[in-house]
């Protein structure tokens, strides 16, 4: 397994640590009910070392195919995603961030899970040269409703970025203005040692740390998949209504996509909420039904202390996607009403 290398610093403050992907990472560090609402009330600090950051050399052609997003067209030091690497299939071998460094450089922020898997693909379907930055540099996010108010803003325009820069006093590898919980925010790359003083600075500030189960719940507010339990192999664009690919190049599954789009699908991604101050939570696999019959399953759930209620998200077959209306999950042999919903969930 591997670990954060900011686990002496983060257990000085309290960390619950936990595995997730391979991973010794921080879960907690007071409740992630607190964690969460910091995010969405004030501001919170998250580690996300545990996620693969890869660089790209050679042909823009070759990166071009790979990448299911257009990347030669956009302009430098912008961020291109969400997007994907696709099987010939059309299936998720990962949903990444690309970051254009050059017309022959580029950067990847993978799931942690799949940074091996990522990096043999590339190899195995291109001549592009992989340089894997995951154990040389931490990787941290700032975010929250009020976080302009705890660090200074960047001369960034969302999804943008800049590299080698001085933030809060110390010299970051790579600075952009983007994150993964629907607020405003930065991330930044950098040596365990500058993270450490950068993180220490945010602290007696008041910026709260915040652990991996608040990232969770935030995602889930957003709508944002997690691979391995919303998306994978078997799930393709189409289905997850995650639309991160550009139809006007080739890549990488296109004419799979392609067939995909023409012939429809049988299930589709769909928001979930149980009703208020209810705790009940429906785990990967629950079955939803209408009228006792089953139309699809969750994929991934969690309790939003922001909303007050549980929600999540899963896959009905298409002729139910009936967004609005109202369904059950079946929770340890009892039927639990939800309502079918749009992402966001915040809304």
């Amino acid at each position: 397994m591997f670990c954060t290398p900011l686990v002496n610093f983060e257990e000085k403050l309290n960390s619950s640590l936990g595995e997730f992907a391979g991973w010794k990472m921080p879960m907690s560090y007071s409740s992630y009910q607190e964690e969460h609402l910091a995010v969405r009330t004030e501001s919170a600090f998250f580690d996300l070392s545990h996620m693969g950051r890869l660089k790209i050399k050679g042909k823009i052609e070759e990166i071009e195919n790979l990448v299911a997003k257009k990347v030669a067209d956009a302009p430098q030091y912008s961020m291109i995603g969400p997007t994907a690497f696709l099987s010939d299939k059309a299936g998720f071998i990962d949903d990444v961030m690309t970051y254009k460094v050059s017309e022959s450089e580029f950067l990847v922020v993978t799931n942690a899970i799949n940074r091996e898997k990522v990096i043999s693909w590339i190899r195995k379907n291109s001549s592009l040269d992989v340089e894997d930055l995951t154990f040389g540099l931490v990787m941290i996010a700032i975010q929250g409703k009020k976080v302009w108010d705890y660090i200074e803003k960047p001369n960034l325009q969302p999804l943008q970025f800049k590299l080698n820069v001085n933030f809060e006093g110390q010299e970051v590898f790579l600075l952009s203005r983007s994150g993964w919980t629907g607020e405003d925010g930065v991330e930044f790359w950098a040596k365990p040692e500058a993270a450490e003083v950068i993180l220490n600075k945010l602290v007696s500030k008041g910026v709260k740390p915040a652990g991996l189960m608040a990232r969770d719940s935030l995602r889930q507010e957003m709508g944002f998949v997690l691979y391995g339990e919303d998306i994978g192999e078997e799930v393709n664009p189409v289905e997850a209504r995650y639309w991160v690919y550009s139809l006007e190049k080739e890549f990488i599954g296109k004419q799979a996509l392609v067939e995909i789009l023409k012939s429809g699908v049988d299930k589709l991604r769909i928001g979930i909420k149980l009703p208020k101050n209810l705790r009940v939570i429906p785990r990967n696999g629950t079955r939803i039904k209408i009228m006792g019959e089953e139309i699809g399953k969750v994929t991934s759930s969690s309790y939003s202390p922001f909303l007050s209620r549980v929600i999540g998200m899963g896959y009905v077959n298409s002729r139910h996607f009936l967004l609005g209306g109202n369904a059950d999950v079946e929770i340890r042999g009892r039927d639990y009403n939800i309502k079918l919903s749009d992402f966001p969930l915040l809304k």
